[in-house]
């Protein structure tokens, strides 16, 4: 099932059928990939993505065309992006715990260090057409977490503390880290994991509840002024 089929004209087969079929929960029994299976799909998947960035290089190196060089690296750029958000629905309905988190949290941090590789090599080809307003959004994010002045134990309480007062809804805690976490970074934390910080928050430090009580205190008189 894994193995790589060559000569293929579309770069992105294996990476796809990996993500929308064989990850996809919707598709497939997922929590019945034994532990040595995920290991192979992780294990290959940034050689796979390699082989598309080397496909890219191949397919524009003679390309003299200004406007099809563009229209080939938005083509392939656009395709990282839908495989990213497949990914990311994926881990959100994955099981507290599994192998799989593991697996798909490896998954989306090879995508999104493709997608600043091609951002470094052919930004101004890319182009934000091809894709809707939530990919786009999606993309830009890729290329620039939001940076988040608190630690991760701090965020983690104020996660923690939206799903306890329902002010955010979803199926379980662990779906809400998942949904959020990886768009986060930290001064001292670039990747943050979402497990490690779901698991802070059953012993919660009093220093960082005070600050994520200032933080939110801050945040009041603000709306206070408004």
């Amino acid at each position: 099932m894994y193995k790589k089929t060559w000569g293929q004209a579309y770069p992105y087969a294996w990476l796809d059928e990996v993500v929308e079929v064989t990850l996809n929960p919707e598709k497939t029994n997922v929590v019945e990939l034994e532990f040595q299976q995920l290991e192979i799909i992780a294990g290959q998947f940034d050689q796979e993505l390699q082989s598309v960035l080397r496909n890219l290089k191949a397919s524009t190196f003679y390309l003299i065309s200004s406007k099809k060089i563009k229209a080939t690296v938005t083509q392939y750029y656009d395709s990282l992006i839908l495989l990213e958000r497949q990914a990311m629905e994926n881990l959100a309905a994955y099981p507290e715990g599994h192998p799989l988190a593991t697996t798909g949290e490896t998954i989306i941090f090879y995508i999104r260090n493709m997608g600043i590789v091609f951002k470094k090599r052919y930004g101004k080809y890319i182009t934000e057409t091809g894709v809707d307003n939530s990919i786009t959004s999606a993309k830009r994010m890729v290329v620039s977490k939001l940076l988040c002045k608190l630690s991760a134990d701090q965020i983690g309480i104020i996660l923690k503390a939206a799903d306890d007062t329902k002010t955010v809804l979803a199926s379980s805690m662990s779906v809400i880290f998942r949904s959020v976490v990886p768009y986060l970074s930290t001064d001292k934390n670039k990747n943050l994991s979402w497990d490690s910080m779901r698991k802070s928050t059953y012993h919660i430090e009093q220093s960082d509840k005070e600050v994520a009580i200032a933080t939110l205190e801050k945040l009041i008189l603000k709306i206070k002024g408004y």
